[in-house]
């Protein structure tokens, strides 16, 4: 890396620095800190979630299993992008018109305190190692772009930064940067993409080199095949409604229709990106193969093909992405502190100075926590298995307690949501690290046995509030909020058109099951009967945001 490029990082988080302190101004109320004063709209919201989601855990996680297994490791952004969509038409809505900040806050609408404070102070620790996660990847790539090996240097150095800006402006800072920063983050990634593939002779060249197993969308063997893309696409709409990185930015959305917009644009948006970071991955393993850790395949492309004054740009880009992430994260856990734990247990008469002050004060303490989590991350197999193996043990369990059970079943009791979110967790737990299952595997066992042991003790305890749920029920079709607007988003639409684009929407997620299912069987082809229903869910969804 040469001096310009140094100069021009340099200027790029210097920038950082100032938006932080502009943004500051701003913010005179927790709801300013946390959700952007509820102000934002579709765009800002779909360019703000994209950022977050297209980061270096993508550039370097997910390249780097591209590089060693194969281009089957798209599938965890695409039914991501499947399950944004999903939430955005019919669960985001719930929890937007209920007014929640936060998870923990719906639980304790929905259950009560217990529930609330089990799961608060789980996730605050849940959310710092992701953003260790997210951490070590930006590392990653510095060391192996810039030569400069030093761990502990880039932590701190990313980690300052990234603190200081968002404490300062809180989600105004982190919203309006991200919009930014999503400019910076695509220019880098159409300025790769061409490179690598020239360098291989393009996609002839690529299929010509790469084992077949490496191509295949939908394998039925290896580490990630069709049962991986079924767990990841479970995995993934438990992520969209219940991740409070990704909540957080929704719960900001100026209203209903607008949360819903901005998830679907989000999603479709992003598909084509995993392109951008997957075929490059494939390529390394033409260009360098036998690299030691997968996870240098991108950061050493972009060290080797990569001009001065371009590779600076670039590298601004991959970091812009990656600090999108954890500043989103790091006013997530922020907030779910302030809201779900200080203001309920510590202070109660908190001003909302005090709340304000005690969640930038938060945002310093998870930032050390982020620190501490990444020098884990290698011990866990690296930034994919680190993540999928928290994923599959603690948010599995949740997912099913709090939207499945949650916004399904009525009768589901507190002590029935607290057992079953436990001992999914510890069947995950024991799955994973006492039988040695993979992710997969343990995803299964994980949900499986929430949704066993939460009816179980439901059936035998009592404590539904029904005025509680009566109350969340109601939020199925409208709200107070809503009441007076010229148009109000409808879950199930009421018009033809509306249910007929509902009802291709589902036909297209049932090709895309089909697709996995007979993978299993080992049909040709069977990856494009996924993609197929992938893109008919998607223009379904989209279409369906026109008419209610």
């Amino acid at each position: 890396m040469a001096g310009i490029d140094y100069a021009i990082i340099a200027l790029f988080m210097a920038f950082l620095f100032w938006a932080g302190s502009v943004f500051y101004r701003w913010v005179g109320d927790p709801d300013d800190f946390y959700l952007a004063g509820r102000q934002l709209t579709p765009f800002i919201l779909a360019a703000t979630i994209t950022a977050t989601n297209v980061n270096l855990y993508s550039f370097v996680g997910q390249a780097g299993v591209a590089y060693e297994h194969g281009i089957s490791i798209i599938w965890q952004t695409w039914t991501g992008n499947m399950a944004l969509v999903f939430a955005g038409l019919f669960v985001i809505p719930i929890l937007r018109r209920l007014r929640v900040r936060t998870i923990p806050e719906f639980l304790e609408m929905r259950y009560n305190s217990v529930v609330r404070y089990m799961v608060g102070f789980l996730w605050i620790f849940r959310l710092s190692f992701w953003l260790g996660v997210v951490l070590y990847t930006a590392v990653i790539a510095a060391q192996t772009i810039t030569g400069f090996e030093s761990f502990t240097f880039w932590v701190i150095l990313f980690s300052i930064i990234t603190i200081i800006y968002t404490m300062l402006g809180g989600m105004w800072s982190v919203a309006l940067t991200d919009s930014l920063q999503f400019v910076f983050m695509l220019a880098g990634a159409l300025i790769v993409l061409p490179l690598v593939m020239s360098a291989v002779g393009w996609w002839p060249g690529l299929v010509e080199k790469l084992p077949a197993l490496h191509l295949e969308l939908v394998p039925k063997t290896g580490d990630y095949n069709w049962k991986f893309v079924l767990a990841i696409w479970i995995i993934g709409i438990q992520w969209a409604c219940v991740d409070q990185g990704l909540l957080q930015r929704a719960f900001g959305g100026v209203n209903t229709k607008a949360v819903a917009k901005g998830l679907v644009l989000a999603g479709i948006v992003t598909t084509p990106f995993a392109l951008l970071w997957n075929i490059p991955g494939l390529a390394a393993q033409v260009i360098k193969p036998g690299l030691e850790n997968a996870d240098q395949a991108i950061p050493y492309i972009l060290s080797t093909y990569l001009p001065p004054v371009v590779l600076g740009f670039v590298f601004c880009g991959l970091l812009a992405a990656q600090m999108s992430t954890i500043s989103s994260n790091l006013n997530a856990v922020a907030t779910m502190f302030t809201n779900d734990i200080y203001g309920r247990i510590f202070n109660r008469q908190a001003s909302k100075q005090d709340i304000l002050k005690t969640a930038r004060i938060m945002t310093i303490f998870t930032g050390i926590f982020m620190m501490g989590f990444t020098y884990l991350v290698p011990v866990l197999g690296g930034a994919v298995d680190a993540y999928l193996t928290i994923v599959s043990i603690m948010d599995m369990p949740l997912f099913v307690v709090a939207i499945f059970y949650g916004l399904l079943w009525k009768r589901t009791t507190w002590q029935g949501a607290v057992a079953g979110y436990l001992a999914g967790a510890l069947a995950g737990g024991l799955a994973r690290f006492g039988a040695g299952l993979d992710n997969n595997t343990s995803t299964f066992f994980s949900a499986g046995a929430a949704l066993l042991i939460c009816p179980i003790v439901t059936w035998i305890t009592s404590g539904v509030n029904s005025e509680k749920v009566g109350k969340i029920w109601a939020m199925k079709s409208a709200s107070e909020e809503e009441k007076g607007l010229s148009v109000v988003y409808n879950i199930i639409p009421q018009s033809i058109g509306g249910r007929i684009f509902l009802f291709t929407l589902f036909g297209g997620l049932a090709l895309f099951l089909t697709g996995i299912f007979i993978s299993a069987m080992d049909w040709p082809h069977a990856g494009y009967y996924c993609v197929a229903g992938m893109v008919i869910y998607f223009l379904s969804g989209l279409a369906r945001l026109k008419f209610d």
